[in-house]
């Protein structure tokens, strides 16, 4: 078994054909993680030295700690103080999800860089690897930044606009997961409206329009140059895909 970790700024390319559960979406309130709740019997890996190498290398890659689900879960408690979901896939465990996004082949892209809120810090874990395909490629904003031009620069540093089709329970459970709600199917368009507006920021515009069936169009402006959520250095973060199966744009 093996899990990897790494920025949201380190855009990612899934290739989904084996048991990979993902904890989707992290985010590191602070570099000091709380303390672990993990069995003493369970040797997990420090938080201080998880931390020094996102910061330093922007990834890295855990092995011979013996993972299962449970325990790769325990990490993520120790490590992050706040975990929120794609309320499209399917929850494992409190901490983690389901990946299935198909067989075909995925480009680079950031996790859940179409939402108001993607991660600081993503993490995956391979309960059984495929033999062949399931790679997934880890590719350096930070450098990618450092070989546009100028010109280029300057154009991705610019809001991109993004639009795509979420049907009712698809905002409502994002809404309520986001907003530590239970009622995932009383949450309203005025509820909706709220979360825009408190998600809204210099670098981040949204809005809604709602349609018939009671789906929204969602439309969100972010640029794809930030700032790294743990170096702080400017990175190329790719918002131009979000590819799933399950939305429908």
């Amino acid at each position: 078994m093996q899990t990897t970790l790494m920025p949201n700024d380190l855009i990612e390319n899934d290739l989904i054909q084996s048991n990979l559960i993902k904890s989707d979406v992290i985010e590191l309130d602070t570099f000091k993680a709380p303390t672990s709740h993990a069995s003493a019997s369970v040797s997990l890996p420090k938080t201080a030295d998880i931390l020094m190498e996102l910061q330093t290398h922007g990834w890295t890659l855990l092995r011979g700690y013996h993972y299962d689900v449970e325990t790769f879960s325990q990490l993520m408690s120790q490590l992050c103080q706040t975990l929120t979901y794609d309320p499209a896939r399917q929850n494992i465990t409190s901490e983690a999800q389901k990946v299935d996004a198909g067989t075909h082949a995925i480009g680079l892209h950031i996790e859940n860089g179409n939402t108001p809120m993607p991660p600081d810090v993503i993490a995956f874990f391979s309960e059984l690897s495929a033999k062949k395909g399931s790679q997934t490629t880890i590719c350096d904003g930070h450098a990618v930044y450092q070989a546009l031009s100028p010109e280029l620069k300057a154009t991705f540093s610019q809001p991109m606009r993004i639009s795509r089709y979420l049907p009712q329970a698809i905002w409502q459970n994002y809404v309520a997961t986001a907003t530590g709600r239970a009622d995932a199917d009383q949450i309203s368009l005025d509820d909706l409206e709220t979360f825009i507006t408190a998600t809204t920021s210099k670098t981040l515009t949204h809005h809604v329009e709602p349609q018939t069936d009671g789906g929204v169009r969602y439309v969100l402006q972010i640029p794809a140059i930030r700032e790294d959520n743990v170096s702080g250095q400017l990175a190329f973060a790719n918002t131009l895909l979000g590819p799933s199966f399950n939305y429908l744009d």
